[in-house]
């Protein structure tokens, strides 16, 4: 019989399913949804999942944390489960926070091998996991498409993109705008198929580097895409502008980078008019993106690692005070509102329990932030929802 897991998301994202598909070819997997705990508190929705875990005897819990401080170190502390795990997509300008959160778990899951090796320098057990489905069948479409482009379209994307069909390069871009839901998953993947060369674009979509370290000093970085595995799995060659993370698994030969609108037209351009180097360039990349993401190849060291009997944690010094109050805020103000103002004032043991190794000032701090916003939420998201 197989072990049970449980993998807690924030709300509905596609490769939500991708990562369930990994975990239930080893497992009996289930899922749940953050977002589907409607007028729940913080102590509440623990509550409610640990009811579920027991009732169903799961040991093992994935925990997906990114861009999304709920799910902090100390909701995972009082998670019910024998084997922890952090999942993440999104290491690039979160790593901070992550890593902290990751201290409460057994195993951490990145896509990113650079992100990877970053947990492995700070002593957490890391493993490098695909959201692209390794199942996916490349049909050998007739490659009627030069180079194509999908994803979220920023700025400076477009302005790439504008200067490769400036060139006279034939381009089919299907890219969506932020927020905007892109092509149905069939008829991308018939699309992908298609195409001779995927572009791939690294830089992140945001206009400045979020973490806390970095805030409003740089611009971006270079973030391992999907784009670039799932491009591979469906026949396709890929060309990407640079990111340290592919660095370190491809070779030049196998997945040639640029920084410049200029570099990538010149390898574009290289790569169309020569169908026999091309052909070298696709066959050398898809057979290193099957030889790495191929679901035994990429899950079976991640399944060896959870099933191992020593789990090693990271054992932190101390909290910095912007997590504790990034962690107090989040506690405070799930589901706030006047009528449930007394109900979120119990809330506040938690906080103290929290805070209770921390200095006097940051105590003070993070108690008196807390008051702020308990008062102030809970009369503005009241009012919010009566309009």
């Amino acid at each position: 019989m197989k072990n049970k897991v449980l993998a807690i998301f924030k709300y509905p994202r596609a490769w939500n399913i991708d990562v369930v598909y990994r975990f239930s070819n080893y497992y009996d997997t289930e899922y749940l949804y953050i977002s589907d705990y409607k007028n729940k508190n913080f102590t509440e929705i623990i509550n409610e999942i640990n009811n579920l875990i027991k009732s169903k005897n799961i040991e093992i819990i994935v925990f997906d944390v990114d861009y999304f401080k709920f799910i902090n170190f100390f909701f995972i502390e009082k998670i019910n489960g024998k084997i922890k795990i952090l999942v993440t997509g999104d290491d690039t300008d979160q790593h901070e926070i992550h890593s902290i959160t990751a201290s409460a778990c057994d195993l951490v899951l990145s896509h990113c091998p650079l992100s990877v090796l970053k947990f492995k320098e700070k002593g957490h057990e890391a493993h490098m996991i695909s959201f692209e489905i390794s199942n996916l069948k490349n049909n050998k479409s007739q490659k009627e498409i030069d180079v194509l482009f999908f994803g979220v379209l920023t700025p400076d994307r477009k302005e790439f993109l504008d200067y490769i069909t400036k060139e006279g390069i034939s381009l089919k871009n299907v890219g969506h705008k932020e927020h905007v839901v892109g092509l149905p998953k069939d008829e991308l993947i018939q699309l992908i198929s298609k195409s001779k060369i995927v572009i791939n674009f690294s830089k992140l979509k945001t206009t400045s580097v979020l973490n806390y370290a970095s805030g409003s000093i740089y611009s971006f970085h270079y973030q391992f895409k999907g784009r670039v595995s799932l491009a591979g799995l469906l026949g396709a060659a890929c060309v990407s502008e640079y990111s340290p993370g592919q660095e370190i698994i491809f070779k030049e030969d196998e997945l040639p980078t640029f920084f410049t609108k200029e570099e990538c037209v010149k390898i574009l351009k290289k790569l169309l008019k020569n169908d026999e180097l091309l052909e070298k360039y696709t066959n050398k990349f898809t057979t290193k993106v099957f030889e790495l993401w191929e679901d035994k190849n990429n899950f079976k060291p991640i399944y060896n690692a959870i099933e191992k009997l020593n789990h090693r944690k990271v054992k932190l010094i101390k909290f910095p005070y912007w997590y504790l109050r990034i962690a107090a805020k989040q506690i405070m103000l799930r589901n706030i509102k006047l009528l449930t103002l007394i109900k979120s004032m119990s809330q506040f043991s938690i906080i103290f329990s929290i805070i209770r190794n921390s200095n006097f000032l940051i105590k003070l701090l993070v108690i008196f932030e807390s008051v702020l916003n308990i008062l102030w939420y809970s009369f503005t998201l009241t009012f919010r929802l009566k309009k």
